[in-house]
Formats: structure tokens, sequence, C-alpha cells
């Protein structure tokens, strides 16, 4: 039986942030867990008794206004995307650091997780990194008619709805955790730009090329929220690391699809998630 610790931490602006650790006996390996956007900790809960099983300690976290950190109304509470990366994922990693000082520390990012970790000013803790289906939102990475539905989303639907309602009701649209007013708004803006965030950010305010060691990404055919070419962009970005890419076929595990969301489903456990784990013991 695993040993789940649930903690809260405080952050510099005053969000709390609900963490939920993995406790392995006597290891020197740590493993962070950074969510896809509106995605809920819990959803990873079956992969990190994986890791802690095989000799990990396993941190997962919700962001600032989604799942267990969401304290308030969304009407009432707001917080931006740059918050998320440079408030909640800072928080969480100098945590995770105060508490392993000198234990190997690594990271798997999905989706937003990894778009965000370039953000982090202390991304610079990790040994080994897996990017799972970390991509570039803008249309221009899509063809067909998922280039007109990403065009859609970011110029008008997203910004219409949000504004609307005061929040982005997710659930609704995406069957995803409801989003922070200003968040959603950004998000939506990194959408307009084929550069993403760099269209916005300063040169101080990236990164990337602090990560030195192994990242590992991943994309999957037919994923309709990261196409190859849209992750191989942002697996660009981190400069200096070692990269290496998978590009997965769904026919190779059996299986007709494995999606933007598969990647973490326990029917893997025996494929994919053996592939991640070798990846964060390189």
């Amino acid at each position: 039986m695993i040993n789940i610790r649930q903690i809260n931490i405080e952050t510099p602006i005053g969000h709390s942030i609900a963490i939920s650790q993995f406790i392995a006996k006597k290891t020197n390996n740590i493993a962070v867990i950074c969510s896809a956007t509106g995605v809920l900790q819990g959803y990873y809960a079956k992969f990190a008794c994986f890791l802690s099983k095989n000799g990990f300690t396993v941190y997962t976290f919700d962001y600032s206004g989604i799942g267990l950190s969401k304290k308030e109304n969304l009407k009432t509470f707001d917080t931006t995307l740059s918050n998320w990366a440079v408030n909640d994922m800072e928080s969480v990693f100098k945590y995770v650091k105060k508490q392993h000082p000198t234990q190997n520390i690594h990271c798997v990012c999905h989706s937003i997780g990894g778009q965000l970790l370039g953000l982090v000013l202390s991304n610079n803790i990790f040994k080994n990194v897996v990017l799972v289906t970390v991509q570039n939102i803008n249309h221009s990475m899509w063809n067909g008619f998922g280039k007109i539905q990403m065009f859609t989303n970011y110029h008008f639907l997203i910004p219409f709805v949000t504004i609307l309602f005061g929040y982005l009701p997710s659930k609704k649209l995406m069957k995803m955790e409801n989003l922070p007013k200003s968040m959603a708004l950004e998000f939506a803006s990194w959408g307009r730009k084929k550069n993403h965030f760099f269209h916005y950010k300063n040169k101080e305010e990236l990164f990337h090329h602090q990560i030195k060691g192994n990242i590992t990404s991943y994309s999957t055919e037919n994923d309709n929220f990261a196409p190859e070419k849209a992750v191989d962009w942002m697996t660009q970005k981190y400069l200096n690391a070692n990269r290496t890419r998978k590009h997965l076929l769904a026919k190779d595990y059996q299986v007709k699809n494995i999606g933007h969301f598969g990647f973490f489903k326990s029917k893997y456990e025996n494929s994919i998630w053996q592939e991640f784990l070798s990846d964060l013991n390189a």
C-alpha cells in the first residue's frame, strides 16, 4: 500500500497550493508531475503510485483555482497562466528541493505543464525530464479542420465565453476543470501568436536554457491537442538539454488510439509507463 501525504503550501502571492506526496521508502529519486490544463492532480494518481512502487517519491499538485487548490468561487478568484508558472510551480519546486536537498529530482510534464516549465526559475533542479504532448498551441501547427478549430478557439470562443461568464466553463466546453478568467484569457492570447508565449516574454523571463540534463519528449498520432509538429517546436526550445523525441504509434501498443490523455491510463503500466520509468532512471 502506498503511503500518501496531503500537504498545503503558501505562495508569495498568497495562493495556497495543494500537494500530494506518494512516499517511497529509502529512495534517492524524486519525481514532480506537472498537470495539463484543467486536469486534476488525481488524474495522475495511478501513475504516481506506479512510480512510487518503483522507487520514486512523487509529488503531484493542483494549480491555483483548480481542484484541491480551489479555495473560492472562480467568479471571485482570479489568477494568470504566468502565475501558474512563476508562483505555483516555482513554489512547489522550491518546496520539493528543500525536502530533498541531496536527492535526484526529476519531472514529468503533461501538455501545459511542459510549456510552463520553461518559465520557472527553479527548473534547474531536475536531472531528467519527461515531456508528454508538450506543444505550441498556435493554429499554424495544425492541418485541415484542426487549424480552423484552433484558430476559432483562441481568437473567438475562449475569449468570448470567458468574458461572458467571468471564468472559462471548461467542464461544459471540454470536460476539463473550469479555469480562472485571466488564466484563460492569457492562454488564448498565447494561442493567437505563432511564436506562442515567446511573443510576450522578455529574455529574462525565459529559463528553458537552464535545463541541461536529459529531456525525453513524447507525442502520438491523431492527437487533436498536440500534433507532432507542435511538439517538435516546443521541444526545440529546451536547447541545452540532451533531447530525445519519441512519436508513438497506437498499433505498436495494440490499441486504436492513445490520444492526448491516454498516456497516463493504467492499461499502459507494462508498456508506455515502463518507457517513462526508463527515461527517469537514465
